[in-house]
């Protein structure tokens, strides 16, 4: 529910966003956004990964000294590499401007954008180390702070016209070093009860912490540096097919900037699931618990898997109203309506990526993640080219399935688990187009919100009917 809250504060700072500066700007932000990630995932070094497992598993052996070590001993490592990567990227801004952003910002935004990834590094690890306790108040106040301080921000200096990019910058530096500011207080007095547990492994837990983040950053380089170059080519392409670079970056930012967000938010309640999977699922594997992995995956499977195609139906049917009153544009309906099939395995995505990251599978997940992209930007470079912007859609497509998929399948084969697919996927995929087809019977007219709320509950009630009387809400028992 926090993340929801946090999710509708984030939505509707968007809708004002993109009303303020238009698509075009929302692309080149877009683009900024994806270089700046790539930066926070060297700063990261994949430590705070490692705290959640590390944490999580001395917590459940009552070894305090190990959780007061190790939790003390990533921060450290977090803040040295950010600290570095801030000062590369200030020393070579105007050379990363120019190769990556097409000298469409200042320098200065760079700068304050690398000032911002120390806080992000420092308090990711905080906000590990109280995932792994269970503690996830702490990480979610954390993110409120963080998202209400940066949609503030941004609104405010927009509204007061101070140069666009650096409202962003500016908005994001705020936001973290706050949100740093509470996680510190919160972390000093939480690990004060483990000071005195005894004394820790200090070498062993050295390894421990590079033994998980090395392969981890390692890969997580590979697939962020390729995530950059693959969002990078988009509008490059582009403009081979036809787009000048301006009306590119507007493709762009509709496309990446407003549609996928949109088909994207009712997943922060899956995300916030698959948060604490990774902890729990932790545990089981150290306690080497197979019976329950098994037993609790199957529900997951079957229970997120029949949310999310309720979810895409929902978005497919209320799109035209919900996009034109948000954004006054009926091209953002239409790419959100083409966009909807990708919606369950997207979520069913999220949750396996947590469940083998948990079952210390996590070196997998980034390898099927370059595959994925590897794949995409090959796609990118031909396809795009060729078709424009349902080129790009096609990328989106390809890699959705080719990354969905293979993760499935190798969580599979780990938890030992038959992919029911008539049962968990088609049979309630049936069921929901049943409900569709009979909700358009009726030809009600979903012209304002009444009758929406109207043609939505109906085709709520038929599907919740006709999924309870088929096997599909028993098929994982």
């Amino acid at each position: 529910m926090s993340t929801f809250i946090i999710n509708i504060i984030q939505m509707i700072t968007n809708v004002y966003i993109t009303n303020k500066i238009g698509t075009t700007v929302l692309g080149s932000y877009s683009l900024i956004q994806n270089l700046f990630n790539f930066l926070m995932t060297i700063s990261l070094f994949g430590i705070p990964l490692a705290v959640t497992k590390i944490v999580s598993e001395s917590d459940i052996l009552n070894n305090g000294s190990n959780v007061n070590y190790a939790s003390r001993l990533a921060c450290k490592f977090c803040a040295i590499i950010s600290v570095l990567v801030c000062i590369f990227t200030i020393v070579f801004r105007e050379k990363i401007t120019q190769i990556f952003l097409h000298n469409i910002v200042d320098t200065t935004t760079i700068i304050i954008l690398a000032l911002s990834l120390p806080f992000i590094a420092i308090s990711s690890c905080f906000c590990g180390y109280f995932n792994a306790l269970r503690k996830v108040n702490r990480p979610v106040i954390s993110e409120f702070i963080t998202h209400i301080v940066k949609s503030f921000s941004v609104v405010l200096l927009l509204y007061i016209a101070y140069p666009t990019y650096k409202s962003f910058a500016v908005s994001i530096f705020l936001s973290e070093f706050v949100s740093f500011i509470y996680t510190y207080i919160q972390y000093k007095r939480d690990v004060k009860k483990y000071e005195k547990s005894g004394k820790a492994n200090k070498l062993e837990l050295t390894k421990n912490i590079f033994r998980i983040s090395v392969p981890i950053s390692f890969t997580s380089f590979i697939r962020s540096g390729l995530s950059t170059l693959k969002h990078t080519l988009i509008p490059i392409r582009m403009q081979r097919y036809g787009y000048s670079y301006e009306y590119a970056l507007s493709r762009y930012g509709l496309i990446h900037g407003i549609a996928l967000p949109f088909i994207l938010m009712p997943s922060i309640f899956i995300n916030s699931f698959a948060s604490l999977l990774l902890p729990e699922y932790s545990r089981y594997f150290a306690a080497k618990d197979t019976a329950k992995i098994k037993r609790l995956t199957k529900k997951i499977f079957k229970k997120t898997i029949i949310i999310s195609l309720y979810i895409s139906f929902i978005m497919y049917m209320s799109s035209d109203y919900i996009c034109f009153k948000l954004y006054n544009n009926h091209e953002v309906a239409y790419y959100v309506k083409i966009l909807t099939p990708i919606i369950w395995i997207t979520y069913l995505d999220y949750i396996v990526d947590s469940i083998l990251k948990g079952l210390d599978l996590q070196v997998s997940v980034m390898k099927i993640n370059i595959i994925d992209l590897i794949v995409s930007i090959f796609l990118i470079y031909f396809c795009i080219a060729r078709l424009g912007s349902f080129g790009y859609v096609i990328v989106i497509y390809t890699s959705e399935y080719i990354n969905g998929l293979m993760s499935i399948e190798k969580l599979l084969k780990a938890a030992n688990i038959d992919f029911k697919y008539f049962n968990w996927l088609f049979l309630p995929a049936i069921c929901m187009f049943m409900s569709l087809f009979a909700t358009k019977l009726l030809k009600i007219n979903t012209s304002n919100f009444i009758t929406l709320m109207l043609d939505l509950t109906i085709f709520s009630i038929i599907s919740f009917i006709l999924i309870l009387l088929s096997k599909a809400n028993k098929s994982a028992e």
